[in-house]
């Protein structure tokens, strides 16, 4: 990579926290010709200087999967262990792995730098969070609701949310408010399951 190159990309990777789109490549690299820019994308990351994460998305090697998942879907929130591990609620972080809350398909991105998992939720569950920094981030209690109810959709956690998770912490006030939102069925299997510390 030509010097040039690598100082336009060192200096917007701190603008951009490390993630671009095509386009912002386009811009960054100063390349009009789409043949030109997919030809030096295509060389930055053969030699290791990007990384691609999906189609249209690239990041530097230590870009954080947070940005990633924000970049790939700016309405999806964080959520589950990603949240219960930043409140140390549970012991564990899930190593290489975000998982996100959104409306629509569930979708799940692997790349070098780790999973970025987009679990899908109806829209009215999708609450319970407040931008940080520009990311979307569940409260820990909304992380371990949605915990709670994709353990009752099914779904398995590097966790067990029954034994692992800390409820010490969390509000149950505003537990209990966010649960008048969920049908009756997911609402008497939480309250069969976990109680009010």
């Amino acid at each position: 990579m030509d010097i040039a190159q690598y100082r336009a990309i060192e200096k917007w990777a701190n603008e951009l926290d490390g993630v671009f789109t095509v386009a912002d490549l386009k811009v960054v690299l100063a390349k009009n010709a789409e043949a030109t820019l997919y030809r030096v994308v295509a060389d930055m990351v053969r030699r290791g200087d990007l990384i691609k994460v999906k189609r249209g998305i690239y990041a530097t090697p230590d870009a954080s999967l947070t940005t990633i998942s924000s970049r790939i879907e700016p309405k999806a929130y964080l959520s589950t262990g990603t949240v219960l591990a930043r409140a140390a609620a549970i012991g564990s972080i899930p190593a290489r792995r975000v998982q996100g809350i959104k409306i629509g398909r569930p979708r799940t991105y692997r790349c070098e730098l780790g999973t970025v998992e987009h679990l899908s939720i109806s829209p009215r569950l999708y609450f319970g969070f407040a931008s940080v920094a520009g990311t979307l981030v569940a409260s820990p209690e909304k992380a371990f609701l949605d915990v709670c109810y994709f353990t009752y959709r099914g779904r398995r956690f590097s966790f067990d949310p029954v034994t692992d998770i800390n409820l010490e912490g969390l509000d149950f006030d505003m537990i209990e408010r966010y649960l008048e939102t969920y049908d009756r069925r997911f609402v008497s299997f939480f309250n069969r399951i976990w109680r009010r510390p």
